[in-house]
């Protein structure tokens, strides 16, 4: 056996001893919180497609192991009443995982369904549907809850060499997982406010692996401006996605969880019936993984049809 040979073997031996004993649990997660922001017009169902990327710098700390992740989504979504004062949200997003080795350049693709959703909330009031209230401030408060299905794929190996052995680039949590959420609306002629918060409580699943628990808050202020045959929306506003540590057979594991919040721009335009828009999202604090995770900027299109 040579010498270059003999050096490849120990490296390769170093760097992956190092990665199952410290590293498996670090990367950014494709997984993360839910984001509503501006929906069509209440009382109206739709459904519609959404497109999500987002990027992360993983192993800072570590030049042997750091690697960059995007993630990108592109999403089946729709809401759909019932009932007057029953609102359900329905969600199926398709992942386009890529993660990139810095060090060696080594690609790694994961392409599969993520994880389904469904919400449903209830209607505390909303002076949008009240033909007999007339002040000049119109308002909306919605509570509710709903479960995310493990129905993307999870395969998550530490001794895999092939693949990325990372629970968090899996499309799927293979759990299932709980929600409660809150979504509050305000008018007052052209300009409005919007806010919701949702706690998602996660399962663990057949590998005994639990993802941290976590909490999402948004909250918006835009204008709308009536146009000859349309109606734009811009707006700005803070995106706040807070996660507890996850666990792996019941040991917490240190390098995950965390914080992080962005300053958001977007805008909106409505049609008849129709609705496109997109979102930038840009961090402005963040504290992820105990440092270990840098985020990059996020960016989210749609469009949908309303009915």
């Amino acid at each position: 056996m040579s010498l270059s040979t003999i050096r490849i073997f120990v490296s390769s031996f170093l760097l992956f001893t190092t990665l199952s004993a410290t590293a498996c649990e670090v990367c950014g997660c494709a997984n993360a919180g839910s984001y509503f922001g501006i929906m069509p017009q209440v009382g109206r169902s739709f459904v519609g497609l959404r497109y999500r990327t987002a990027s992360f710098d993983s192993h800072l700390s570590n030049p042997m192991l750091q690697t960059r992740e995007q993630f990108q989504s592109t999403e089946l979504w729709g809401r759909f009443y019932p009932f007057k004062r029953i609102q359900v949200l329905a969600s199926v997003p398709y992942f386009f995982n890529h993660q990139v080795e810095v060090k060696t350049g080594v690609n790694r693709r994961r392409n599969a369904l993520g994880d389904a959703s469904l919400m449903a909330n209830y209607t505390i009031f909303n002076t949008f549907w009240d033909s007999t209230y007339h002040g000049t401030t119109q308002h909306s408060l919605l509570i509710g809850g709903g479960v995310k299905l493990r129905t993307g794929r999870y395969e998550y190996d530490i001794a895999g060499l092939t693949d990325v052995a990372n629970p968090n680039f899996q499309p799927g949590t293979g759990s299932t997982d709980w929600m409660l959420s809150a979504l509050y609306s305000m008018r007052i002629g052209e300009w409005g406010w919007n806010s919701d918060v949702t706690y998602r409580y996660n399962g663990i699943n057949a590998s005994r692996y639990r993802f941290g628990n976590r909490i999402t808050a948004n909250t918006l202020l835009f204008y709308s401006k009536e146009l000859e045959k349309l109606t734009l929306m811009p707006s700005l506003g803070l995106y706040t996605e807070v996660a507890e540590k996850d666990y792996n057979r019941k040991e917490k594991l240190e390098r995950t969880g965390g914080h992080i919040t962005t300053a958001n721009a977007g805008v909106d335009v409505f049609l008849k019936r129709f609705s496109i828009g997109a979102l930038y999202q840009h961090p402005i604090a963040q504290h992820l993984a105990i440092g270990e995770i840098r985020a990059s900027a996020r960016f989210t299109t749609h469009i949908t049809f309303m009915f």
